[in-house]
């Protein structure tokens, strides 16, 4: 659901640009919360890729162990090596030849194969011994914790709060508290 919700997100957005109204997309865009800070004011979304897919968006990593390049090739020296399956980073650039130029939450750059990604919606825990509730409710009860850094896999999102699930234990929590998935906003 929240993948559907990003394409239709970009192509009203890009529509909104390509008919002038672009204040009503600058608008939209100032209620995206941290995920959009991950995005570079420079950067537009972009439609025609080789994928077909919309960029920049979200993804996360496949593997345990994932090297990336500064460049896009096995030719091109291994820039950082990450060793978290399943953390959230986003595309931010794709070759026709399968490369995929991504950012972590960090905002470190580089590049990595598309074999080495995956679609699953994930989300990094931003803050420690955040409160996992029974529903989307600050005063529902806290059913467990999660620290800061804990990878975390998206269920469900609704009006502001992201339905987790991590280390066994699932519940809800308000949207900003995660870098790779924002509830309501586009899944880059």
């Amino acid at each position: 659901m929240p993948r559907i919700r990003s394409v239709l997100y970009f192509s009203l957005t890009l529509c909104l640009y390509l008919t002038g109204a672009a204040p009503a997309a600058q608008a939209a865009n100032s209620k995206m919360g941290t995920q959009a800070a991950a995005v570079k004011p420079e950067m537009t979304v972009r439609l025609d890729t080789p994928s077909g897919l919309p960029v920049p968006r979200l993804v996360s990593l496949k593997s345990k162990t994932t090297f990336c390049r500064a460049g896009p090739s096995f030719a091109h020296q291994v820039r950082l090596t990450y060793q978290r399956q399943g953390l959230p980073v986003m595309i931010i650039a794709e070759t026709r030849d399968h490369w995929r130029k991504i950012r972590d939450s960090e905002g470190d750059e580089c590049w990595t194969h598309k074999s080495k990604l995956s679609g699953a919606e994930t989300a990094l825990v931003l803050e420690d011994g955040l409160a996992l509730r029974a529903k989307p409710d600050a005063r529902a009860p806290a059913r467990a914790r999660l620290g800061r850094g804990v990878i975390a896999r998206v269920e469900a999102e609704r009006d502001g709060w992201l339905k987790v699930s991590a280390d066994g234990r699932k519940g809800w929590a308000r949207a900003s508290a995660f870098w790779g998935a924002q509830a309501g906003a586009p899944l880059p």
